[in-house]
C-alpha cells in the first residue's frame, strides 16, 4: 500500500520527492543489527527459490542504509554470474510479491544515502583458480600482485571514457 502511494516510486523505481529518512546513517549501527522479521522472511525464502534454480546465496545482512538488505551469490565463472544475476531480480519481484513486498532495483534508489546498489564485483583468475589480485605474503610473493594490480589501475585510467560509455547509466 505504501509502495501505491508513490508515484515516484512507480513509474521511476526510486525516490523523486519526500522526506529523508528520520534516521539517517550517521552511526550505521543498524548495519550489524538484526534483519527485521518481515524482511527476514523475504530472504529465506529468496534464497530457498535461488537454490532451486542452483544459485547459492552467500550472504544476508543489512546494508548502510535504512531498509536495505543485502545478498550475495558466491563468486562464479562471469557468463554464469550474469545469468544467475538477471534471474535473482526475477526472483526478488515474485518472492515479494508473495511478501506483500516490492523491491528497487536500482542503483541508487535514494538521494544521499550511501550503501545502496547493484553491482557485481569482479576479479582475475587463473584456470587453476589462483586469485591474481591477492596479495602475496613476502615481497617476491607479492610480486604477481603488484604486477596485475599496476596494469589494471594502468588499463582503466587509459580507458576510462570508454568504461564509462560502457557501463554508466542515466541512473548511475
Amino acid at each position: 500500500a505504501l509502495y501505491n502511494a508513490r508515484p515516484d516510486l512507480q513509474i521511476t523505481g526510486r525516490t523523486l520527492f519526500g522526506f529523508s529518512a528520520a534516521k539517517g546513517q550517521q552511526l550505521e549501527d543498524h548495519y550489524f543489527g538484526s534483519i527485521p522479521p518481515r524482511a527476514y522472511n523475504f530472504m529465506v525464502d529468496l534464497e530457498t527459490e535461488a537454490l532451486k534454480l542452483g544459485i547459492p546465496l552467500k550472504t544476508r545482512h543489512n546494508e548502510v542504509a535504512p531498509s536495505q538488505f543485502e545478498c550475495a551469490p558466491m563468486f562464479e565463472e562471469i557468463n554464469l554470474a550474469v545469468d544467475h544475476n538477471v534471474l535473482l531480480m526475477d526472483l526478488f519481484e515474485k518472492v515479494a510479491k508473495k511478501h506483500h513486498l516490492k523491491v528497487l532495483i536500482h542503483e541508487k534508489p535514494f538521494a544521499g544515502i550511501n550503501g545502496s546498489g547493484k553491482h557485481n564485483n569482479w576479479a582475475l583468475a587463473t584456470d587453476q583458480g589462483v586469485n591474481l589480485f591477492s596479495p602475496g605474503n613476502t615481497p617476491l610473493n607479492n610480486l604477481q600482485f603488484l604486477t596485475f594490480f599496476i596494469n589494471t589501475i594502468k588499463a582503466v585510467h587509459d580507458h576510462a571514457d570508454l568504461m564509462r560509455a560502457s557501463i554508466a547509466s542515466a541512473s548511475n
